[in-house]
């Protein structure tokens, strides 16, 4: 039995889990590689055993995508990571095989409709199981575990949940691999534009509600036609692509915890600005680069020059200076919205690489669920299965963050929280 199966390991951001586990994980887990190529495996394996003599070596399996391939190595797993991408593509099989097996499952999914379906297919059979499956954990968790411990602290404090959350989140990026941009791509060519151009009113795609829990008081023009809004603690902010995706992971935590979120919670997430113009710059850039990948030609001429571009990979080690993660996020306690008394903020910074960070939180997520398995086979109740988000992990996950280097703070008016 494997405590984990890592699928697609000989990938970018693959790799960079195999080497996180190897590195942090206990020096005895029993693991395993897993792909099509047993010589890029291999290779990966001595890479592993050079940098680190010390630990078990992971096994080797050679997988297909298929079902009879796949559910014979998924079985002897406890826990699948899995980086097989475009995974809308490719993974829905390894999803099937895990929600059906009982095997747990993380990915780092940014197909937000693939999630979808995934849930429409596949909830019924993962909770039958109990496996626990949560797709797209990266880059998702950053903004869903704000959002949790936000709601947790207001809950604590007055009883009742925040409201509504607003969120600004930043990924500075410098370089894209060229699975990365196959992925954005496909996701183009198989869903079209009409999600991306939703914006926040297309964030309860997860969810059976499927629009916001109470009337939402319409926006400001300038802000609906233009992007801009100014947001008291957090400044200027203004439409964020990831936004809606990172919001409809959110909106299905409140879904599945209307205690803790109560019934009324919203959630917003945008990309901080300098300023009015700076916003609307952003805002107007963000929509027309959606409307040009929407066009078949362009898309072609993108994969084109990924394709010219595939043997040059994104080097770690200069990523690791140029590249950060950062979210603030900031709701109301009590009856006191709109008081500065009242204002719990939250906030996550993560300095280095973003594919690495991918591999951080993924990786760490993966270790929460075989902790909590190894938890259960010792006799404690087996716990619910089903598509989870993030935070259904919990402060095991947002310590085992902070353990791995990545501040993550909780401030009310009296001061620090958590």
């Amino acid at each position: 039995m494997y405590s984990i199966l890592l699928l697609g390991a000989t990938g970018y951001t693959g790799t960079l889990c195999a080497r996180f586990i190897a590195e942090h994980y206990p020096t005895n887990v029993h693991w395993c590689i897993s792909g099509r190529s047993e010589q890029k495996l291999k290779a990966l394996a001595r890479e592993l055993r050079e940098l680190y003599p010390d630990r078990v070596q992971p096994e080797i399996e050679l997988v297909e995508l298929t079902k009879d391939s796949l559910e014979p190595v998924v079985r002897k797993a406890e826990v699948v990571v899995n980086g097989v991408g475009p995974f809308h593509r490719f993974s829905t099989p390894i999803v099937e095989a895990c929600a059906r097996g009982g095997t747990h499952y993380l990915d780092f999914s940014t197909e937000t409709l693939w999630i979808a379906e995934l849930i429409e297919k596949y909830e019924d059979a993962a909770r039958g199981s109990g496996a626990i499956i949560i797709p797209g954990i990266s880059p998702t968790a950053p903004a869903d575990l704000l959002a949790w411990l936000i709601t947790k602290e207001t809950r604590e404090a007055y009883s009742r949940g925040p409201g509504e959350i607003v969120s600004a989140g930043k990924l500075s990026i410098k370089a894209m691999t060229p699975g990365s941009l196959t992925t954005v791509l496909d996701s183009f060519t198989a869903w079209g534009a009409s999600w991306y151009l939703s914006g926040n009113s297309g964030s309860w795609v997860l969810t059976s509600r499927k629009q916001p829990p109470r009337p939402v008081p319409k926006s400001p023009l300038l802000s609906r036609t233009l992007g801009y809004c100014l947001n008291p603690v957090l400044g200027p902010l203004t439409t964020s692509f990831t936004g809606p995706g990172n919001a409809a992971i959110v909106h299905r935590s409140a879904a599945q915890n209307p205690e803790l979120y109560g019934e009324d919670f919203q959630y917003k997430e945008y990309l901080p600005a300098t300023g009015m113009w700076n916003a609307i710059f952003i805002h107007c850039a963000t929509k027309i680069v959606i409307l040009l990948l929407w066009i078949p030609l362009v898309r072609g001429l993108l994969r084109k020059l990924g394709r010219l571009e595939r043997g040059d990979l994104p080097d770690p080690e200069v990523l690791r200076g140029a590249e950060r993660a950062e979210y603030r996020a900031v709701g109301a306690g009590g009856n006191l919205e709109g008081t500065e008394e009242g204002i719990i903020e939250a906030s996550l910074l993560r300095e280095g690489s973003l594919y690495e960070f991918t591999a951080l939180l993924t990786c760490v997520g993966a270790r929460v669920l075989l902790e909590r398995k190894s938890k259960e086979s010792g006799g404690e109740r087996a716990r619910k299965g089903g598509f989870c988000t993030p935070s259904f992990l919990g402060m095991e996950y947002v310590d085992g963050l902070r353990d791995a280097g990545v501040q993550i703070e909780v401030k009310s008016a009296g001061g620090m929280a958590n």
